[in-house]
């Protein structure tokens, strides 16, 4: 009995060392990652709704970002997504919105994803208003800052539940 305490005292530190720290200091509080990840979400979208300001809607992109949506040539960069948004922003009628539905962050509480659903108007080819409704998987990660990024961001049409 002796014997089995004293490796008990020797193996029970030993393999708390090689756990990963998830308590104390160390702790990621992943369900407050994820709010302030849906947080972010509503402000860029609050942002870009108001379809002012590119630089700054662009600014929740990481700078290597990655933009897949249909029927446009991938984008990679922050300034050719900045670019895109310029060009949209200067359309006659253009606006987007969306709504973060939920979002995930892992345990390291530095990467997550947010599925969102939005909205987006621009002329058509008859130059009226035409309203796409999207599906969104948006990957993100925080910067040196601290700071949540958009590093990947793919949006398709939406298609109606059959």
């Amino acid at each position: 009995m002796r014997l089995f305490m004293m490796m008990l005292a020797v193996a029970v530190p030993a393999l708390a060392a090689c756990t990963p720290a998830r308590q104390g200091a160390g702790t990621v509080d992943v369900k407050a990652e994820e709010a302030k990840l849906m947080e972010a979400s509503h402000r860029w979208s609050a942002l870009a709704a108001e379809g002012k300001d590119a630089g700054a809607v662009a600014a929740y992109w990481a700078d290597d970002a990655v933009l897949m949506q249909d029927n446009v040539p991938t984008l990679r960069g922050r300034e050719a997504v900045r670019g895109m948004v310029e060009g949209a922003f200067k359309m006659p009628g253009f606006r987007i919105s969306w709504v973060p539905l939920e979002a995930h962050v892992a345990a390291s509480g530095d990467m997550g994803y947010i599925i969102e659903r939005s909205s987006v108007t621009e002329p058509g080819a008859d130059g009226k208003p035409v309203t796409h409704q999207m599906r969104a998987l948006t990957v993100w990660r925080k910067n040196a800052k601290g700071e949540w990024r958009n590093a990947v961001d793919m949006s398709n049409a939406e298609v109606a539940a059959q």
